[in-house]
């Protein structure tokens, strides 16, 4: 019996024992209390960036949502980890035309349509944050971001994409762990409460199966005390 095993998942779940053993550690220490996290993010998706021609034209923003929990283990460090739900780009390609996608060839017999969907990825980090005493605070934040995106074709006519013909279903399926780095302020609305602006980037540090991971991430988050 073969048994696959999702290697990023395992990290993931390995990341979010050790917080939750962190959680119990900490709470002999004056740190500030564990938070929970949701919000509307902007998602700027550059999955078919190396596209270019003049039968073409590309979506790359979607709209997403965000959810995470964050751990403190001192004033000014914690522990977070969430998940960003699905979202995707889109490439419509009016004519015949051919190129290269991921660094492998492409051609298109008539018009059609190429899609990236993400599907529901999750993150797991450090956010380092300027005092907690102040009602606005600013903060930095790193760490890795596990992803899988399938690239799929619609449409009247077929993609021959590095040498094989494709009509109305996946392409291409990777998936891979990589870091991402990011900026925010925050603003407290109560003793418990806060509003969180935040600017994520993501990139692929290597390509898989020729395809990176690329996308910016704009989000409003609302956070709660407990």
């Amino acid at each position: 019996m073969n048994i696959k095993i999702n290697k990023n998942k395992v990290i993931f779940q390995l990341l979010l024992l050790s917080f939750l053993l962190t959680s119990n550690v900490t709470q002999a220490h004056e740190v500030p209390k564990t938070s929970i996290n949701a919000g509307l993010t902007i998602i700027q998706d550059n999955a078919f960036k190396s596209l270019s021609g003049a039968n073409l034209s590309v979506d790359k923003n979607d709209f997403a949502a965000i959810f995470s929990l964050t751990q403190p283990i001192s004033p000014s460090i914690a522990f977070e980890a969430g998940a960003l739900t699905g979202f995707e780009s889109s490439a419509n390609i009016t004519n015949s035309t051919s190129g290269t996608l991921h660094g492998k060839p492409y051609s298109s017999d008539g018009s059609l349509t190429l899609k990236a969907k993400t599907e529901m990825s999750y993150f797991a980090g450090m956010k380092f944050s300027t005092s907690n005493h102040e009602s606005i605070n600013a903060y930095v934040k790193t760490g890795l971001h596990f992803w899988e995106i399938d690239f799929s074709v619609s449409g009247a006519n077929s993609l021959t994409y590095n040498g094989t013909p494709y009509s109305s279903n996946t392409f291409l399926k990777v998936d891979g762990s990589d870091p991402y780095l990011g900026l925010g302020l925050t603003y407290d609305t109560s003793n418990n409460s806060f509003i969180d602006l935040e600017y994520l980037t993501m990139a692929s540090t290597n390509a898989i199966q020729g395809a990176e991971f690329d996308i910016d991430v704009y989000s409003l988050k609302w956070s709660l005390h407990f």
